[in-house]
């Protein structure tokens, strides 16, 4: 179980998790607020991670340019996405699963952990926003 944080219950800055496909809203429930990434990230001596729109906004950017020509049929187009998109689920999905429990003692290398959960998932959700603009943008 998580340790309460009065900023837990904050509106965050994006869709809420029920607009996404269940897996995608799993993600985002079970993500740890900033306030849990820059407790961790401090406590792992690293920089504060990026705010979650600019995390999304950079990724969403990548996955733009990285993304070759698709195909016309919206079939053959999904399945390129998918498969160029369900990495980075699944990468997030892994470092939720392997996430610690925040706690103020805990050691820098599990710390870290938290900090690459955070990000991996709004980077996650950059990426399926960018698939999802490719893949209803006309042929």
């Amino acid at each position: 179980m998580r340790p309460f944080s009065p900023l837990s219950s904050l509106p965050r800055p994006y869709r809420t998790a029920e607009a996404y496909h269940p897996a995608f809203a799993r993600l985002l429930r079970t993500c740890p607020p900033r306030f849990h990434a820059l407790q961790a990230a401090r406590l792992a001596l690293l920089p504060p991670p990026e705010q979650e729109d600019v995390i999304a906004r950079n990724s969403q950017a990548l996955f733009l340019k990285l993304t070759p020509s698709l195909p016309p049929t919206h079939r053959e187009r999904g399945a390129m996405l998918e498969e160029a998109f369900r990495p980075l689920l699944l990468t997030a999905t892994e470092y939720l699963e392997t996430m610690p429990a925040l706690t103020l003692d805990m050691a820098p290398k599990a710390a870290q952990q938290i900090v690459q959960a955070y990000v991996a998932v709004h980077w996650a959700r950059g990426a399926q926003a960018a698939a999802m603009a490719l893949y209803n943008a006309p042929a």
